[in-house]
């Protein structure tokens, strides 16, 4: 009886199909980044190749890091484009706010929150 159970219990074990694990490890990326939107709680930067880099705000009074629109720039983040699960179809759209949806090619989540201070970069040559 103890033999049947255990091969029971083998062949369910063995037609079980596999999990994929995908990985959220942080990387770094570099993005020209032309545009962005932001709520109480979020900034959203936009890249020149229409990459979103979410950057969650963090609520302090520290030194911030200073990101200058149209030159390019480095993040660490976090792809979460990428964690979708395979078989779901879902819009690649950032809803923003109720009257702010945003479209992207790649969403991207900062590993943390920061502090970031936009500036314009002039070209005074033009």
């Amino acid at each position: 009886m103890k033999n049947i159970v255990f091969l029971f219990f083998s062949i369910i074990c063995s037609c079980q199909t596999s999990n994929v694990i995908v990985s959220s490890k942080p990387t770094h990326i570099k993005r020209k980044i032309i545009s962005f939107k932001e709520n109480e709680e979020v900034l959203i930067l936009i890249a020149n190749n229409n990459d979103i880099i979410e950057v969650f705000k963090e609520n302090s009074t520290k030194k911030c890091k200073k990101i200058e629109i149209g030159k390019t720039s480095t993040f660490k983040i976090i792809p979460v484009s990428d964690l979708i699960q395979q078989g779901i179809n879902s819009p690649n759209e950032y809803i923003l706010n109720d009257s702010t949806i945003i479209r992207y090619n790649h969403y991207y989540s900062g590993e943390k929150k920061q502090n970031i201070c936009i500036q314009y970069a002039f070209d005074i040559t033009s």
